[in-house]
């Protein structure tokens, strides 16, 4: 936190003014926005424990399903409201609607309302922290972030149970500043025209920021104690581009940023001219600009972005969202309504990647000191209690592939023999459905992904086993550096131009072009415009990323001059640090600007 002194004279009157004072969280959704602060309580909600007799049970729990039934059809009209204007939230908010029907939520309630003799809101209320506290071990970004749903769906429960229903219609033009906001809220006030979000919660991946930036809200969240410091009304900036929020800004701090926020909006439209526009660098090399996705619904604002097709389908959500275990046909059917929405543009479905970080309820529990390194990802897919459902995936995956243009990637490969048992697998699917008389594509393209250094140092090997690589960058930084990429304390080590990163990706690209295969990146380094130049030099020719980055990402690609980038990095496989690294990539392209 800074602050800054006032500069009028003020203080020798005797008035003291408000100080200005800037508070650091995390860019979620770019962009500027000035306003007044409209305070949302999402602070939690004092629940009384009381201790009942054993002839009241039955009464609490019949109150606890009345405030179940009373949120259920709260949501119903929510989803109502916002299904033919929300595509975007409809499903998340069904998906609240399925939380409040799941046996771990009603069935632990329940049960400690009779095996502890206490009402329901203590009872829900203990349920809801273990579930918490399940999804706080989980290791990916992502789904640890999803454990809101379960205090969003939680905290609805309460109010009911408690009588004290949450009212959310801010002004227009408001700062929307809370603890944390979920889906429900978000939707419902959209439309108000909402000027920016300001929370204590979240991270880059939780719903506040998917949905912020999905509909170019700007927003900063995991600001810690924002909801402490402001009040109802009070004057603030969010600086999403930065992570920044401003309080009780000064005269001149508003007028420096409502000029950034014209210059902004000006390069943003500038930027969105280039939609339809080839990512093609100034001597003609076709780049793929594609994007990452985990829901369908994600789908419309990647093409509005000027995505190309998605490079990485992250095919989870399905196993942990829904009410049972996603057979054949539901993976038929939601890879065919994936590909409808492409309209004939690539996609590449990554099969599941679960494991002991991220397992959903109906599989073993696995109880696994360090889940990065256990049984996971394609390692859980071969094993005897995954690979029933790894082959139910498979079968739809290759029925849908008739319908569109579609690849499959395998995850988490770290050397040929398992690749091969993957490969069987698949053969053994094949010759299934052939068996059955099932039409399906048998030509479907078959690709992995390049995330352990195991796997990239025997990448001529793998090449000549499949059609494509993925080099995934966020596994890849993390096994090489061994540096756990969600930990504060090392966070400094992970360095994405580390040399030791580069020579992995360079010796993939090389491999890969020695068969003549494509190789393409998915993962943070393809949206960051301050490394892209070096990935082109490094002879890449697919992006995969958050589609918001793609508009930047394609300028800065027909700035180039990719014969003149592959000089730079072959300059940079040979420095021995990453800071050095940096430099040479930063003035390469303060050189090129000025040229």
């Amino acid at each position: 936190m800074t602050e800054r002194l006032p500069t009028d004279d003020s203080m020798l009157s005797g008035t003291m003014p408000v100080l200005e004072t800037v508070r650091k969280g995390t860019a979620a959704a770019p962009g500027i926005a000035i306003g007044r602060a409209y305070l949302m309580d999402r602070r939690r909600l004092k629940v009384p424990k009381r201790h009942v007799q054993p002839d009241e049970i039955d009464g609490e729990i019949e109150r606890f399903h009345r405030a179940l039934d009373a949120s259920d059809r709260q949501l119903e009209r929510i989803k109502e409201k916002i299904e033919a204007r929300f595509d975007d939230h409809y499903n998340i908010i069904a998906a609240h609607q399925l939380i409040l029907h799941d046996e771990h939520l009603v069935d632990e309630t329940i049960r400690n309302m009779r095996d502890k003799a206490v009402n329901a809101e203590w009872a829900l209320r203990k349920t809801v922290e273990h579930i918490r506290g399940v999804f706080d071990a989980i290791e990916d970004d992502y789904f640890r972030e999803r454990r809101s749903d379960i205090e969003f769906v939680g905290e609805r429960v309460l109010r009911n149970l408690l009588g004290r229903e949450l009212q959310v219609q801010p002004p227009p033009d408001a700062i929307v500043v809370a603890y944390d906001l979920s889906p429900a809220d978000t939707a419902q006030f959209y439309r108000a025209a909402v000027a920016g979000l300001a929370t204590d919660a979240g991270g880059n991946t939780s719903h506040t920021a998917i949905i912020a930036r999905a509909h170019e809200i700007p927003a900063v969240v995991g600001l810690e104690d924002i909801t402490g410091v402001v009040g109802n009304g009070d004057l603030i900036v969010v600086d999403g581009t930065n992570g920044v929020v401003v309080l009780n800004p000064s005269p001149e701090t508003v007028a420096l940023y409502r000029e950034r926020a014209r210059l902004e909006a000006a390069q943003g439209v500038a930027l969105l001219s280039n939609v339809d526009l080839p990512a093609v660098s100034k001597d003609d090399v076709r780049i793929s600009l594609v994007a990452n996705i985990d829901h369908e619904d994600e789908i419309k604002g990647a093409l509005a972005y000027g995505a190309e097709g998605v490079g990485l389908f992250r095919t989870e959500f399905l196993y942990l969202t829904g009410p049972r275990v996603p057979d054949e046909n539901d993976q038929f059917r939601h890879a065919c309504s994936v590909i409808e929405s492409l309209g004939g543009r690539p996609v590449t479905f990554r099969t599941m990647d679960l494991g002991a970080d991220k397992m959903p309820a109906f599989m073993p529990d696995l109880h696994e000191a360090n889940p990065a390194l256990g049984l996971r990802s394609i390692r859980l897919c071969l094993s005897t209690q995954g690979r029933p459902l790894f082959k139910q995936q498979l079968r739809g995956l290759l029925r849908a592939a008739k319908n569109g243009n579609m690849r499959i990637m395998f995850p988490m490969i770290s050397g040929v023999r398992e690749l091969d048992l993957a490969l069987e697998v698949l053969a053994e699917v094949k010759h299934e459905l052939t068996r059955d008389g099932i039409p399906f594509a048998a030509d479907t393209k078959v690709g992995i992904m390049i995330e352990m250094p195991s796997a990239a140092v025997v990448a001529d090997h793998l090449a000549r086993r499949v059609d494509f690589f993925s080099i995934g960058t966020n596994d890849l930084i993390q096994y090489t550096l061994a540096v756990d990429r969600v930990n504060e304390h090392v966070a400094y080590l992970y360095d994405s131009m580390h040399p030791s990163l580069l020579r992995l990706v360079d010796m993939v690209v090389r491999a890969a072009n020695t068969v003549g295969i494509p190789v393409g990146l998915c993962g943070e380094m393809a949206g960051d415009i301050n490394v892209v130049p070096l990935l082109l030099g490094l002879g890449l020719t697919e992006l995969s990323m958050n589609a918001v980055a793609i508009p930047q990402v394609k300028q800065v690609i027909r700035a180039s001059t990719v014969r003149e980038l592959r000089k730079m990095a072959a300059h940079a496989l040979t420095l021995p640090s990453g800071a050095e690294v940096k430099e040479l990539v930063w003035g390469f392209v303060q050189r090129s600007r000025k040229a």
